[in-house]
Order: structure tokens, then sequence, then C-alpha cells
């Protein structure tokens, strides 16, 4: 079968996260992702792109104030997740010894500060 015309295709990804915490448009507003769905158990499914870039930069210090999202889920962290155009200050840690049952390839958690609209 032959078409008239070129079809682009893209490659995306998947990921289950299990919580959010915070800005619910924060998944929404990263450049990379395509479609947000809900998943089993109260889990959403994020269907992103790989980014080009690395990102916005970003602030070494805390700011003195909580943060605006949090996010965790089971395996390998995506850095995907956290180039939020507004990021201004990203924690991220990795539990690799998870739950056996539960999360056996381990957990992730990222707390995100935004910088504020201007």
């Amino acid at each position: 079968m032959r078409h008239a015309h070129a079809i682009d295709a893209l490659s995306l990804n998947v990921v289950e996260i299990d919580g959010l915490i915070g800005d619910p448009g924060y998944l929404e507003a990263l450049p990379c992702v395509h479609h947000v769905e809900a998943g089993r158990e109260g889990r959403l499914v994020v269907w992103f792109e790989n980014p080009e870039d690395d990102g916005p930069s970003l602030e070494d210090q805390q700011p003195a104030r909580s943060p605006d999202v949090e996010l965790h889920g089971q395996g390998a962290p995506r850095q995907a997740l956290l180039g939020h155009p507004r990021a201004q200050h990203v924690e991220m840690f990795f539990d690799g010894l998870g739950d056996p049952d539960v999360a056996p390839l381990g957990w992730w958690h990222a707390r995100i500060w935004l910088r504020s609209k201007a």
C-alpha cells in the first residue's frame, strides 16, 4: 500500500507514577509530555518523548518554602518528569531496595519548587 504523503510517527515513552502532590497541572505543563491518563489504583500514566535539552537551569539552594510538587513512583526515576519550564530547585532520591512485593525495582521520590509566574 502506498500513501500519497509521508506519515510521521512519534516514538513515545510511558511511565506510571504512583502519586502527585501539589500543582495538578504540573505534568501537562512539561514540554515533553504528550498525554496523561488515569492508571490502575489511582496511579497516573504519562506518555512523553525524550526531551531534547537538559531542562531549565536550577538553583542549588532550596527555597525557604514547601515544594510546589512532589512525585513518586516505582523503578528508575525519569529526568523528563522534572524538566518543567518554571522549575527552580529539584530534590530527588532513589530507594533501590524498594519492597519485594510492591516495588521490586525500588522507589523514586522527587520534590520540585517552581518559580512564580511572571
